[in-house]
């Protein structure tokens, strides 16, 4: 079981992510369990296709997991964006090759199933726990929120997996700051009346109140945004009244939803995204191909300067925000800010965690 203390950050599982992961101190490792969603397969816009088989997708991902998470914490593991029809050259399928994968590297990961799923999907996770013996994650979203029992009832019926060896993720994905209020009363009762409340080996709130994308900040803005997530969770655990406190999570410095968009037509700005106190922190420039990313020396600086910044020691992001705003490296580029972001946000949540006062 978890302490309450601990932290399940959700991630999307690109370079950006992995290498952030990589960076995370010991310390701050042994306090996470990862859920790591392996991203769907990108689109081929010029031959209108994907741009790789499954075979090719899916091939290393144990590697990676080991290279940059280790053996020896554990980690949930998600192929939610991973269709669901698609087989392995050979027919396999493709929950199956990743858990071979990961079993033959040695490294713990707990397979994430949920109502949805087909047959063959959930058979899998039947199989994985025969063999490796980990549990399961059952994860839960709001279309399964109005007849939960009844929904829950049918996925244990099919697993035949002990509730003692199951986590139940409740995933709100986003929450509109403008509701905060009522989100909060809606799960004040829903965590209460959650079915075999205390049966589950642990619950765990997840959530994110960044956006989909950064439209609506101005370009050469620096721009403050509600952490939602945080603030309701600290008011839930707060609660004499919540009969079984969840373990928190979040998705970082993203959105839960993937990024679907043709890289020809795209203008990406120059931004630097921020985790502060009880607020994210958004830097933006301008269009990257048309500005250069020499911007990022500016935003970094601008970063450094800003109240909100923890300084150079407290994370490995902090020390690349501080070494790029002295123009000691170069101004990095779109995947090394979501590193910087994403591993500060980590230790950011760690840290609150364990200096958070809890009932």
């Amino acid at each position: 079981m978890l302490d309450k203390r601990h932290y399940v950050p959700i991630l999307k599982w690109k370079q950006g992510e992995q290498t952030a992961l990589n960076l995370l101190p010991k310390f701050i490792k042994e306090t996470i369990t990862p859920l790591i969603e392996l991203p769907p397969i990108e689109w081929d816009y010029e031959k209108e296709q994907p741009k790789k088989t499954i075979d090719k997708h899916l091939n290393g991902i144990g590697d990676l997991i080991d290279k940059y998470w280790g053996q020896k914490q554990t980690f949930f593991i998600d192929l939610l964006y991973i269709n669901g029809n698609d087989r392995l050259q050979n027919g396999e399928h493709p929950l199956k090759f990743v858990l071979g994968d990961l079993r033959q590297k040695k490294v713990v990961g707990i397979p994430i199933t949920s109502v949805d799923r087909d047959v063959d999907f959930q058979t899998e996770i039947i199989e994985a726990n025969r063999i490796d013996n980990h549990g399961v994650g059952i994860r839960l979203r709001e279309e399964d929120f109005g007849d939960l029992k009844a929904r829950i009832d049918y996925l244990l019926a099919i697993l035949n997996i002990a509730k003692r060896n199951i986590d139940l993720i409740v995933d709100f994905e986003y929450i509109d700051p403008n509701t905060n209020v009522r989100t909060t009363l809606f799960l004040k009762e829903f965590l209460n009346n959650i079915p075999y409340l205390n049966d589950w080996r642990n619950i765990i709130f997840c959530a994110t109140s960044f956006p989909k994308d950064l439209s609506e900040v101005q370009r050469d803005s620096i721009e403050v945004l509600p952490r939602s997530e945080w603030t309701i969770w600290k008011d839930l655990i707060q609660t004499e009244r919540l009969i079984r406190k969840p373990v928190f999570g979040d998705y970082t410095i993203a959105n839960p939803s993937p990024f679907e968009a043709d890289p020809r037509v795209i203008k990406i700005p120059a931004s630097i995204r921020y985790t502060g106190d009880d607020q994210f922190v958004v830097f933006k420039g301008k269009n990257l191909r048309k500005f250069g990313y020499e911007q990022y020396y500016d935003l970094a600086a601008q970063l450094v300067d800003h109240d909100e910044y923890k300084g150079p020691t407290f994370s490995a992001g902090d020390q690349y925000a501080y070494v790029v705003a002295s123009k000691s490296d170069k101004p990095g580029s779109p995947t090394t800010w979501r590193r910087a972001g994403t591993n500060h946000h980590i230790v950011q949540v760690a840290t609150e965690l364990s200096n958070l006062l809890l009932p």
